[in-house]
């Protein structure tokens, strides 16, 4: 083959080479794009300091977020409403206790309880309620039993409210749990099975159960998962397995209809993940579109009428105002 003929096939294969790549350079990103319909969009921006660990609790259309750190390291107390069918935001009277981060809330037949925490100095037991039009009431109701604690976890059920788990200052990581009668204005212990204590964990309410797990504790995330109807505790699958890995600490979590949802938190990394829970089946799925705001940890989050929120929440030393709301189409 004369020195032409050579230079001619020279030039085609490479063509074809390049056009192959190409290709394969398409489909690689196609593979990567997101292209199933939108799921999170932004809605009003929260009002207040941007912050972190912040308190948080729903009554009827609306959502509460008050205390959380500052990117200063400064704990506030101020108290936000957010009106879900306004968009809106106002301000309220300031929590009545010490300022603090990593408390937690519940609420109660339009009242809400809020307690715990960590001051800059000490863990807390302490608690208050607040009304459905944001008024607090000065005088503490009875204090939690047990260890004063942050990072633990808070739900209501069945007209009572739930307290459980988290750290001393000591950074002892908890397993326990205590029942709150508002009626009674009384803390009743509930026994466990829990095979890892936690700080940090996820929970949330779907029907007439509660479903916790996540967290940290003895530098691991623990894979156990439970649910609980008021009585006693079951044990259920794996969080983390060959296919999934719920596995994390500071999620936010949420409820829509009959399924519950963890979002972002943090394991090496800030994570931006959505994995959505069917108790149905006990089974757990990821098809939901990643949190389009930045990936974050210890954000607040609700749901208000059939939509999840997630505002404010912290990556290193940033902290966050946005709010996003979530509704699920996939």
């Amino acid at each position: 083959m004369n020195k032409k003929n050579w230079l001619t096939l020279f030039l085609a294969c490479t063509i074809a080479l390049t056009s192959f790549n190409s290709c394969k350079k398409s489909n690689d990103e196609d593979s990567n794009t997101d292209n199933g319909p939108t799921e999170w969009v932004k809605a009003s921006a929260f009002d207040g300091d941007p912050r972190s660990a912040a308190a948080f609790f729903s009554i009827g259309d609306n959502g509460f977020i008050t205390t959380g750190l500052l990117k200063t390291n400064e704990r506030v107390k101020d108290t936000w409403v957010f009106d879900s069918k306004a968009s809106t935001w106002s301000k309220k009277g300031d929590f009545p206790g010490s300022a603090r981060n990593a408390a937690v809330g519940f609420s109660i037949n339009g009242v809400g309880y809020v307690g715990t925490g960590y001051d800059g100095k000490d863990a807390l037991k302490d608690f208050y309620k607040v009304d459905a039009s944001g008024n607090w009431d000065p005088t503490p109701i009875a204090p939690l039993p047990g260890e004063a604690r942050f990072g633990a976890v808070a739900f209501s059920l069945g007209g009572f409210g739930y307290v459980g788990l988290g750290s001393t200052k000591a950074e002892k990581t908890l397993k326990d749990f205590y029942k709150y009668d508002p009626v009674a204005n009384t803390w009743t212990a509930v026994s466990t099975t829990f095979e890892n204590k936690r700080v940090n964990a996820f929970a949330f309410v779907i029907g007439n159960k509660a479903y916790v797990g996540g967290g940290f504790d003895n530098n691991a995330f623990p894979e156990d998962f439970y649910s609980f109807d008021g009585s006693k505790w079951e044990k259920l699958g794996n969080i983390k397995t060959d296919d999934i890995d719920v596995t994390r600490q500071s999620a936010s979590a949420f409820t829509v209809g009959q399924t519950g949802f963890v979002v972002g938190g943090r394991k090496s990394s800030i994570l931006n993940t959505v994995w959505r829970y069917n108790p149905s089946n006990d089974t757990w799925e990821s098809k939901h579109q990643a949190f389009q705001g930045s990936a974050r940890e210890g954000a607040a989050a609700f749901s208000v009428n059939g939509k999840g929120y997630v505002t404010t929440g912290a990556n290193g030393s940033f902290r966050f105002d946005d709010n996003w709301v979530f509704t699920p189409v996939r």
